[in-house]
């Protein structure tokens, strides 16, 4: 399964990446922590940044020994277009983590899984004290001892309910 990131959408949501100084700043301290959670995850994850308004053609770049891919989307296209893509072309699962209602609805199209910014943080706060703050104790997960099975079965029930909440 892999992780994607809607970077300037997670950026602005957490108060964590708001206080950096500058949008660089914000920017470099996101991409730290994805690289924290896909070495602690085992999982490949994906930052899609905004770059619409550049000159730029879109542009990917590797980072933690290629565990995340970092990519900014070309002139005319936004960041939801490039995952858009990306949910369309993969060939596992996916979990998006944005606060964009729209572009949940469409990961739930393509049969992935929706996730909020406030579910990344809690990821991160999940991180053992080497790769995270140490001030945050580690939470105990119950998703950590439950079967693939059950997890699938449980996400299952969660997207029907959210189905029909719309």
């Amino acid at each position: 399964m892999v992780l994607i990131l809607d970077g300037y959408n997670v950026i602005g949501t957490l108060d964590r990446y708001r206080v950096a100084e500058t949008l660089d700043a914000a920017r470099e301290v996101l991409i730290n922590d994805a690289s924290k959670a896909a070495g602690w995850t085992g999982r490949p994850l994906i930052v899609v940044f905004d770059a619409h308004r550049g000159p730029e053609p879109e542009r990917a770049e590797l980072r933690a020994g290629g565990a995340v891919r970092v990519i900014y989307s070309a002139p005319g296209e936004s960041a939801d277009d490039v995952i858009e893509r990306l949910l369309s072309r993969l060939e596992g699962s996916a979990t998006v983590y944005t606060a964009d209602f729209a572009l949940q609805r469409t990961a739930l199209a393509r049969g992935s899984t929706r996730a909020t910014p406030r579910e990344f943080a809690n990821l991160l706060n999940e991180l053992p004290a080497v790769a995270r703050s140490p001030n945050v104790p580690r939470k105990s997960r119950i998703a950590d001892r439950l079967s693939l099975e059950t997890l699938r079965r449980l996400e299952e029930i969660r997207r029907r309910a959210a189905d029909g909440d719309a």
